[in-house]
Formats: C-alpha cells, structure tokens, sequence
C-alpha cells in the first residue's frame, strides 16, 4: 500500500506530498457506502477508511461481522479504532497489561484475517490522553503502554496477519502528557494525533482573529501539531492524522465554517518535513458535534477550500 502517493508543487513553488486520503462516514456497511459518496463527490479515491468498534462487549470488540464484512470488499484500507476493553466495572488497564485479554485479542486478529483484511490499521485506545475514555492512561502510564504492547504482540502472532498499529493521542495535553505512555519503537507502525478545530479561544469568541489565535494554539501550542511532528520524526515513525475536521460543538465549542482552518490543515499534512502518511477527514455528527462536510452541510465555506485543495491535489 503506498500512502504518499506523489510530489507536486503548489502555485508558490512550495514542494507538496500527497498523503493517503481518508473519511470516517459512519460505521460498518453506511462508512462504506458513505465513503464511496465522498470519493465522488471530491473527487479523489478514498484510500482509507475509518471505523468504531463498539465498546459494549468483547464480542463486538473483536470484529464482529456486520461491522467488518463491508470493509472486505472495498479497496481501501481499514483502520479499526479497538477499544482496550468493554466498558463498565471490573476491566482495566492493569488487567490489560497482566495478559488478562489476550485471547480476545487474538480472536480480533483471525477474525479480522478471515475476512480478508489481515492489513488493517489498528487503533487501540485512541485518545489516551483525554479523560473521557474508560482507556484513559491518566495515572497509569504504565499499565496503558503494557496493554498496548500485549495487543500488538498477540495481533502479530496469528499467521497471515499484516497488521500496522497507530499509537493516537489527541491533540494537547489534556488529562495528561501522551509521551509518558508511549508503548515503544518495536509496538508502533504510526504516531497519530487528532486535531480537530477546537481550541480555547472558541469559548469565548469566534471571527477570523479568534480563528488566527485558534490555529496558532493548535498548531504551535502545547502538544500541538508541531509538537507530535518532531516527536514523530526522532522515533522515525510517519505521522497520521486519524480524525480532523471543522467543528460545531453542542455547547457552542469549535471554529464552525473556518475555510482557514482546511487550508492551515492541509498546508501541514501536505508539507514533505511533516511525514505525513495519510488523513482521515471526520465526515459525521454526533450529540456533541458537527463536523459534515458532505452533502447538505452548515461549513459551505469551508467545503470550498476543501474543494481547492483537492483540485489543486488531483491535477
């Protein structure tokens, strides 16, 4: 699988790598499908693919079919966002990282083989650094890192198996700082950082120097962009953004419509120094946010600077 497909120069002179071009568009057979719709309505072959496994039980962490059978027949590439355990009481890091899991994850694996998608990215426990999973690696660093490394070291046990693994805090430091669980070198094919258009400026005001001192904060602010740029590049791991978009949060968090923040964003994943290997655009809503691009979407000005940048991209 290539994920940086060419070089290109922009209308400035600027060198420009093209990254793998992804979108979360809902889960199972409706991201697919969904997916399909955003490479027509781009322009651009979707190259990868997003998706959720629920969280309620071990049966629907380790792949079950209505989630997975719809990714085996499509061409791009899956990566499985793994939960690190069901939730409610009586899992845990600490039993993680005793081995305690291993057999589902094994069972993750060959189902995931089975279906005929032994290359599949995968996620485990996304956005650690955050306090809003039950994963969380605040104040157990150390168990976060061992449970991740029993999930590689079993996924790559069951033959056939060619699986990449994406290491993805999000952006900031939130609950913590992400490098404290860091599972190793050996563990980790991808650093993976989501960076959606949110910052503290938003709460108290919007416009375009709200969105300037927005963008400088994720950026170039504490465990920014640039941040996990360096830090991927002195492990020698190529940088992924899995999740990003324009945001209209529920509680008035987010830039709303912010062409600028699309254009900040693919100046960075576009830049050769940055190592870019691809992007997942966040093509959904939820209870907290907006982030639609698609289709009838409230971001109009927004999807237009998109639009350039995939013109510009695909020329």
């Amino acid at each position: 699988m290539l994920f940086i497909s060419s070089l290109l120069l922009d209308f400035s002179g600027q060198r420009r790598v093209i990254p793998g071009f992804g979108v979360y568009a809902g889960a199972g057979s409706a991201g697919v499908s969904g997916a399909d719709a955003f490479a027509r309505s781009t322009g651009r072959p979707v190259t990868h693919v997003l998706d959720f496994a629920p969280a309620d039980d071990w049966q629907g962490i380790t792949a079950p079919p209505w989630l997975i059978d719809a990714h085996a027949n499509q061409q791009a590439r899956l990566e499985y966002s793994l939960p690190m355990f069901p939730d409610g009481a009586g899992n845990s890091l600490a039993h993680c990282a005793a081995g305690d899991y291993d057999g589902h994850w094994r069972t993750l694996a060959e189902n995931l083989v089975t279906a005929g998608l032994s290359g599949t990215i995968v996620r485990p426990g996304w956005e650690f650094n955050g306090a809003w999973y039950s994963w969380s690696a605040a104040g157990h660093p150390r168990d976060y890192a061992q449970c991740f490394r029993s999930i590689v070291t079993t996924m790559r046990s069951v033959r056939g198996q060619r699986f990449g693994f994406d290491w993805n805090p999000t952006l900031g430091r939130h609950a913590m700082a992400a490098e404290l669980a860091y599972p190793g070198d050996p563990y980790v094919s991808y650093i993976g950082v989501d960076a959606y258009d949110t910052a503290d400026v938003y709460r108290h005001r919007h416009g375009r120097a709200a969105a300037a001192r927005a963008w400088k904060q994720i950026s170039k602010g504490d465990h920014g962009l640039a941040f996990w740029s360096r830090f991927a590049a002195d492990h020698g791991k190529p940088l992924v953004i899995p999740e990003w978009g324009v945001t209209a949060g529920a509680d008035g968090e987010g830039g709303g419509d912010d062409p600028a923040y699309i254009d900040h964003m693919f100046a960075f994943m576009t830049d050769p120094a940055n190592h870019v290997a691809y992007e997942q655009y966040f093509d959904a809503s939820s209870g907290f946010a907006d982030h639609r691009i698609d289709g009838d979407t409230r971001f109009p000005r927004s999807r237009t600077a998109f639009d350039h940048w995939m013109g510009d991209l695909t020329r």
